[in-house]
């Protein structure tokens, strides 16, 4: 509920969102009908549109969106070149008790305002992060792994999550004159955010729903997807580390902070395809800027708490040359996590799913060399390069682990299904190996942090550490010698779920209350594998549903059963002339394939295939804010 706000009119609102613009076009639709849909009342929430003098038709759609709605205003500003001086006036209009930063082409949940600002009032929270999802940026999602109320940056992963799309108590901002630097520079979300994190009394993690959303643009348009000055870049990034140091004296706990920014800012730039993709001009600057900084800022004692890989990639940094660190990047770039899918099938309302994974090396088992009485990634893996102490592994055995990951395949919205997988070193045919085992158990009613998966195809990952090496994929395409998914189950709220195997990779999928559409969709990859008048038999990569019969009157006194070999048989009187559809039966739901069975008069079974589906047509229907720009166009003449 609003408050009264001394010295303004009006109530205050809850939250105010402040939206920096600068020529996003279209692609800031999504962002406004996202703020637009959001489930608290509209006096409790202000939005401010800070134009950072765009040359497109940008005023104009804000403006358009502005006169459908009274809680958003639009403040025109000359172009400043940058994000901060925009959200630093907005910050100053700001009339909320809270100030979301939201950038032009992203977009926000719809209950995501409401739940943010309620859970971190209930706290006190200075800060308040919501659940992130990206189709195209990086996302530590460790930092989601749990709902954490109230928390301070020395007690929970913050450092992990340094861009700006949260919400800040106004008050506590002014308070601490925390303000962004204005004008062209890079990482000013990480010295902003570094400065409330260590300012914050109290700070909210909601990690049991997804509150923001990046959205790749098309025409890659995105803040902070282009190449970077290495000069420029790492002396703001020394700015950050200043703010570290001004809040936390040398030490174990500094040493820690600084482990983020080394393996993040630093030895991530050097690592992947990044460094591949790099002309030598560029990487050689790039070297020549990280070693400085490396050498002049990071005690030895960060890299020596770090996993194995990551020390022996620093080791190649400070030692190595521009050849040295491309061939490093191409020997990580091969080392793999197979994950086999050793058992999936149904526990009462649940999925349970066992898995094995094993690290690999170009194709074969990573062996660890032994080094004395130590254990040691292999020269093959690191090279010459590394010393022995900071390629051994022996000292980090207890952080091998891992997690299988439900994403859903249109939103992305992911989560982590428990317990963890454990791992340790085993003895292979040539040497000590990685390996990782667990059975996790996957209920759609409560797997997203007590709370329903969304309808929809989810689809199964394993996302596994070792040593600072950090791989994901997805499961399934390896998996035990016949086996199949165990297909349809009801979860604990009685939706159905349905478990098949992706055509034609074979990885392991739910379809979460597919409803008869979805499940026409999952039925169309049931194959007849064969058929008589008597028989029909349906095999598919999906596993078959529990019940199998012909439609109608046909259907009567036929009975059907799953075998061992993962198809289903159904058996019963002799099918008359002329054609026959199949009813597929899944938990409390009938579908028609759209397969049909043709019996001639000599008793011989024809099976037609399905013709093409037409495409729905889309809606066309549009906000009124966006008639309204439409109408401000046509009387401009444009």
């Amino acid at each position: 509920m609003s408050t009264t706000t001394p010295g303004t009119a009006g109530p205050r609102p809850r939250v105010t969102v402040v939206v920096p613009l600068y020529n996003p076009g279209e692609y800031l639709d999504p962002c406004l009908e996202s703020l637009a849909a959001q489930t608290m009342a509209p006096e409790d929430l202000e939005i401010l549109l800070v134009d950072d003098g765009s040359t497109d038709d940008t005023l104009e759609r804000a403006r358009a969106f502005e006169a459908a709605h009274a809680n958003v205003r639009v403040i025109p500003i000359p172009n400043s070149g940058w994000p901060g001086k925009p959200r630093n006036i907005g910050t100053d209009e700001a009339r909320g008790e809270y100030v979301m930063y939201v950038d032009q082409d992203d977009r926000v949940e719809p209950d995501a305002l409401e739940r943010m600002t309620s859970v971190g009032a209930a706290h006190g929270s200075d800060v308040v992060i919501g659940k992130v999802i990206s189709d195209f940026r990086g996302v530590n999602h460790e930092v989601y792994r749990e709902d954490r109320p109230s928390c301070t940056v020395h007690d929970a992963p913050l450092m992990e999550s340094l861009t700006p799309h949260k919400a800040f108590r106004r008050d506590f901002l002014r308070e601490h004159g925390i303000r962004y630097p204005e004008g062209p520079r890079r990482l000013e979300d990480q010295l902003f955010m570094a400065q409330a994190y260590f300012a914050a009394g109290a700070a909210t993690i909601v990690s049991d729903r997804v509150c923001y959303r990046y959205l790749r643009r098309p025409d890659g348009g995105n803040a902070g997807s282009k190449r970077f000055d290495p000069a420029v870049y790492y002396a703001n990034l020394a700015e950050v580390l200043d703010v570290v140091d001004a809040h936390v004296p040398p030490g174990r706990e500094r040493d820690d902070f600084y482990r983020r920014f080394l393996r993040v800012e630093l030895l991530g730039r050097l690592g992947g395809k990044k460094a591949l993709r790099h002309d030598d001009e560029y990487l050689d600057a790039l070297l020549r800027e990280v070693r400085g900084l490396l050498d002049g800022r990071f005690a030895d004692s960060v890299a020596a708490g770090m996993g194995a890989a990551m020390r022996s990639r620093t080791g190649v940094v400070r030692r190595g040359t521009r050849d040295d660190v491309r061939d490093l990047a191409r020997r990580y770039n091969a080392v793999k996590a197979v994950a086999m899918l050793v058992d999936q099938r149904v526990e009462g309302s649940a999925q349970r799913i066992d898995v094995e994974v094993r690290w690999t090396f170009r194709g074969d088992p990573l062996v660890l060399d032994r080094v004395g009485d130590r254990l040691a990634l292999p020269r093959s893996v690191v090279g010459s390069l590394p010393t022995d102490d900071e390629r051994r592994v022996d000292d980090q055995l207890d952080t091998i682990a891992g997690d299988v990951v439900v994403k859903h395949r249109s939103s992305l919205d992911e989560w982590f299904v428990g317990p963890r997988l454990t791992g340790g070193i085993e003895d292979g045919p040539s040497g000590p190996e990685v390996v990782l085992r667990g059975s996790v158990l996957l209920d759609a009613a409560t797997a997203a942090l007590g709370h329903p998966l969304r309808d929809g195809v989810q689809d199964l990952y394993v996302r596994v550490g070792a040593f600072a090496w950090a791989r994901s994929q997805r499961l399934g395409a390896d998996r035990a010698g016949g086996l199949v998914a165990a297909g349809p189950s009801t979860d604990s709220s009685g939706r159905v779920v349905l478990a098949y195997d992706t055509d034609p990779h074979g990885n392991l999928s739910l379809d979460v209350a597919p409803g008869e559409g979805g499940l026409r969709e999952r039925v169309r990859l049931l194959r007849v594998a064969s058929a008589t008048p008597t028989e029909v038999v349906l095999a598919a990569a999906s596993g078959p549903g529990p019940t199998l019969r012909p439609r109608g009157s046909a259907g009567e006194g036929w009975t059907s059963a799953a075998g061992a070999d993962g198809r289903l048989r159904a058996t019963g009187p002799a099918l008359p002339t002329g054609t026959h559809r199949l009813v597929v039966g899944f938990g409390g739901a009938e579908v028609v394939l759209e397969t049909t069975l043709a019996v001639d008069g000599r008793g011989r079974v024809t099976v037609q295939a399905p013709a093409a589906a037409t495409p729905a047509a889309r809606p066309t229907g549009r906000p009124a804010w966006r008639r309204a720009l439409s109408r401000l166009k046509r009387a401009l003449g444009r």
